[in-house]
């Protein structure tokens, strides 16, 4: 799932990057998780923020989260191609 995340993160664009990272802050979370500090993301590449998404949440809630965001920044397709990559990995 890792992989997935991190392939998804590249697709973006730097300022769709950008503002992954802030909405990534903004967020409602489950209970028992905690926000990623933004001087975690300020120079944050995918590689990071995927590392910093799987650190946080482990892999099935950072894929959720990825999502929540991606959909909150008109990223649906993404995030809709996340969700089905994943959803093939579970079922494998």
């Amino acid at each position: 799932m890792r992989d997935h995340i991190l392939d998804t993160l590249k697709n973006l664009r730097k300022g769709e990057l950008k503002e992954f990272k802030s909405k990534l802050t903004d967020i409602e979370l489950e209970e028992g998780y905690n926000c990623i500090h933004q001087c975690d993301l300020e120079k944050a590449d995918p590689v990071e923020i995927t590392d910093l998404l799987i650190h946080h949440y482990k892999e099935h809630y950072g894929v959720k989260v990825t999502t929540t965001v991606l959909d909150a920044i008109n990223q649906r397709d993404l995030a809709e191609r996340l969700l089905r990559a994943t959803r093939a990995v579970q079922i494998t």
